[in-house]
């Protein structure tokens, strides 16, 4: 019974830090985004897609070469 507990335990503990890490990691994709954009002179006209897709990018390859 303990056991089950310490699993479920362990599971939210995961869950917390990968949603912690992915919004790190948008953020930080963000910024590279918005700041290379205005280094280029043009205004990013969707910098948040931009990000969302640079980071599902990036969470799916890290998780899928994780499986070799």
């Amino acid at each position: 019974m303990l056991d089950s507990f310490g699993n479920l335990a362990s599971i939210i503990i995961a869950s917390v830090l990968m949603i912690i890490l992915g919004l790190i990691y948008f953020m930080l994709n963000l910024w590279i985004v918005t700041t290379g954009a205005n280094l280029l002179g043009i205004t990013p006209e969707m910098p948040v897609l931009s990000a969302v897709l640079l980071t599902l990018a990036g969470i799916l390859a890290s998780a899928l070469s994780q499986r070799r």
